[in-house]
């Protein structure tokens, strides 16, 4: 029961209304900043409308702009641009692009044989990732008129049938595998990279969050209570100081992983919401950029599904697996919780706790940026080493290892991180049971007043 009121008395001091309130903001602004790269990412990548403005009455032209149309890809919005100030006329047209294809364009190709000249005006956007999207769709569609405009040459200049065509555009019939770990799936390389890379950034967010959130957390409770005198009087009531330590460490994590929730909620609808609706236009450039032609959803339904194609390459997760990964995670927690009170406790003010924030933030970060980036397996020796060195690396690597089968690196990773707990916490313990937690201190400021006060005397 003791034990019980320490939790709550703790969990009140961590979870205030003001500390919910930042949660909640802060998942809403991840979701809300994941519909506005979404929604800039979907236009950017939007080549089912385009502006164009045709000053040429070919035969030709018309022809091209008929077979756009009909083709059921792309619409049309036909605009008039008078004059050559184009700044002008952007802003009285309200416009970001607009193709001109210029009057003689269809006699260039027709006629003269040699190559018609089309233009491309784009308003650029003060900044922005939107303001760098809005031109995407305007140069996708080059690619479409250039397309159509080979066809229709060699149609009339040169007789070749519609199938002779077809041939010359497009000779190859591209059929794409992707193999992993011995296993093979007919199913395209970027799908499935696109998906484990969201995947691979979720998790690593996720723990660098957690641990941050965790420590600073705990640090901040011992460093608190340790200057504001209230330590003493807790630690001088009947419980033990083991039952304290308790009580701090559980109600650390129960917040922090409350933190975590609303945080990665946010960040996977963030991620949802930027990527998500633009992966299925992604795709179909690339492919299209591939065959030179326009594709529908239709050819993205004939390769084998995602899900089927990572169940095939053994990407998907069993639910042991998932188990294994919270065994390490809470490891993991539990290792920054023991580092966090040892520092914690050498703080004697709140500028010294930011200060000894520094080491587990470094820690934490350097796995977390390697991870994101590069393959720590490829790494050279030394780097390698001084990468599995630090603790927390080895569950930014336990999703994937865990996918992979790589069992070995897993458990050897569970073990070390087990062995470092232990050492952790019997340091923990130590100075928490003695009056070290009294008498321990790093006073950055008294040194640097010394310095100063020794360079004036100098």
């Amino acid at each position: 029961m003791k034990f019980g009121n320490l939790l709550k008395k703790e969990l009140r001091e961590l979870i205030t209304f003001q500390a919910m309130i930042g949660m909640v903001f802060t998942m809403v602004l991840l979701i809300v900043m994941g519909q506005i790269m979404g929604g800039a990412m979907e236009e950017g990548f939007d080549t089912s409308t385009i502006t164009l403005c045709n000053k040429d009455t070919s035969a030709f032209t018309e022809d091209v702009l008929t077979t756009i149309q009909e083709s059921g890809h792309t619409t049309i919005n036909f605009v008039d641009i008078q004059s050559e100030d184009y700044a002008a006329e952007m802003e009285r047209l309200d416009l970001k692009n607009v193709v001109i294809i210029p009057e003689g364009f269809g006699d260039s190709v027709t006629v003269e044989k040699k190559p018609a000249q089309i233009q491309v005006v784009s308003q650029m956007q003060n900044g922005g990732f939107a303001g760098t999207m809005s031109t995407v769709s305007a140069t996708d569609i080059i690619s479409v008129i250039q397309d159509v405009c080979m066809d229709e040459v060699l149609l009339e200049n040169y007789g070749l049938t519609e199938a002779d065509i077809e041939l010359i555009r497009d000779p190859l019939e591209l059929v794409e595998y992707t193999t992993l770990n011995g296993k093979t799936s007919k199913v395209s390389v970027m799908e499935l990279t696109a998906i484990t890379m969201m995947q691979s950034m979720i998790a690593p967010f996720a723990i660098f969050f957690l641990l941050m959130m965790a420590s600073q957390m705990i640090m901040t409770a011992i460093s608190t209570e340790k200057i504001d005198k209230t330590l003493e009087t807790l630690l001088s009531a009947p419980v033990s100081r083991l039952s304290v330590l308790g009580a701090k460490m559980v109600a650390a994590v129960i917040s922090a992983l409350l933190n975590a929730a609303f945080m990665i909620v946010g960040f996977v609808f963030y991620m949802l919401g930027m990527v998500g609706g633009a992966v299925e236009d992604i795709t179909a450039s690339a492919m299209a950029e591939t065959t030179n032609l326009p594709i529908d959803a239709s050819a993205l339904e004939s390769v084998t599904s995602l899900p089927q194609a990572m169940a095939e390459l053994g990407l998907t997760l069993t639910p042991m697996s998932y188990v294994l990964f919270a065994v390490q995670l809470f490891l993991t927690l539990a290792i920054g919780l023991a580092i966090s009170l040892i520092l914690g406790a050498m703080a004697t003010d709140i500028k010294s706790v930011q200060t000894l924030t520094m080491p587990i933030m470094i820690a934490v970060m350097i796995p977390f940026f390697i991870t994101m980036f590069v393959d720590i397996n490829e790494m050279t020796g030394v780097f390698k080493l001084i990468a599995y060195a630090i603790p927390f690396t080895h569950t930014y690597t336990a999703l994937t290892n865990l996918m992979n089968g790589e069992m070995m690196l897993f458990w050897g990773g569970l073990a070390y991180q087990l062995v470092f707990f232990v050492v952790c916490m019997f340091l923990a313990v130590k100075v928490f049971t003695t009056d070290k937690l009294f008498t321990m201190s790093v006073n950055f400021d008294a040194g640097m007043k010394k310095r100063g006060k020794k360079a004036v005397e100098e």
